[in-house]
């Protein structure tokens, strides 16, 4: 069962590995449940086990302000915003997100 974590973005980029940096073989299933955050655009991330994964593609609706389940499979790519995922399923859930925090004053 996974526990709950937070999502949150990055940048773009990518590198290759065989095998992802959370230790995940490629195929490998991984689950995830948290609220999205999107720092910078066109990164998505959601974290589980100290674990970045990359979900950016996965259509994730940021403005319903709800937490979100994600399931799918390492990529065996590791990109800028984590582990890449494939096959994802993205599910929502009845628990509402804190707000994002205001971005600071510029000086």
């Amino acid at each position: 069962m996974a526990s709950a974590m937070a999502l949150i973005g990055c940048g773009d980029g990518a590198t290759s590995s065989a095998q992802a940096s959370g230790g995940e073989a490629q195929g490998e299933k991984v689950v995830a449940i948290g609220c999205a955050k999107a720092p910078q655009p066109d990164c998505v991330t959601i974290s589980a086990k100290g674990q970045a994964y990359d979900v950016t593609h996965a259509g994730v609706d940021l403005s319903r302000g709800v937490a979100v389940a994600v399931t799918g499979r390492s990529a065996g790519e590791v990109t800028a915003c984590g582990t890449k995922l494939t096959d994802v399923k993205v599910e929502y859930q009845g628990i509402q997100c804190a707000a994002p925090a205001p971005a600071p004053a510029a000086d």
